[in-house]
């Protein structure tokens, strides 16, 4: 695991709890992971601390990126930390990172801080850069 790490700051409409169920709820998941254009298969979601999580993003062109990951720390409506790892030929490359989302309040919204740890280089953190921000702008969408 490299020590190059992403930080992103987003604010949304919605609770810390609603927040954090488009986090942990596969069907929610399934709707705003990965950059626009992108679609979610959900091969396995076991939340719980140490369970796993399979699933498959499908790109616009047709391309299938496969990522896995374990949940390492579940506290509900507050923090959620897990493993990152893309897998196989359509794998993105790169180790295993970690995942990291800490949820705070603030009136009737919620700031969420994402961050993304253990990138090799800054070329891979510009380019999950750029997915998750998309991702949270759909996001933003399925919590309006």
């Amino acid at each position: 695991m490299g020590d190059v790490e992403l930080i992103i700051t987003k604010v949304f409409n919605a609770s810390p709890e609603e927040v954090f169920a488009a986090w942990t709820d596969p069907v929610q998941l399934a709707q705003w992971y990965g950059p626009e254009g992108f679609t979610n298969t959900i091969h396995e979601f076991d939340l719980r601390e140490g369970g796993t999580y399979r699933l498959t993003m499908h790109g616009p062109k047709g391309e299938d990126h496969p990522l896995r990951g374990t949940f390492r720390a579940i506290e509900k409506p507050k923090r959620l930390v897990m493993t990152w790892q893309w897998e196989g030929e359509g794998g993105m490359g790169g180790g295993e990172t970690v995942v990291t989302v800490e949820l705070r309040a603030i009136g009737q919204k919620t700031e969420m801080t994402m961050t993304h740890a253990g990138f090799a280089d800054e070329k891979e953190k510009t380019m999950h850069n750029q997915g998750w921000s998309s991702s949270f702008n759909k996001l933003e969408k399925v919590l309006a």
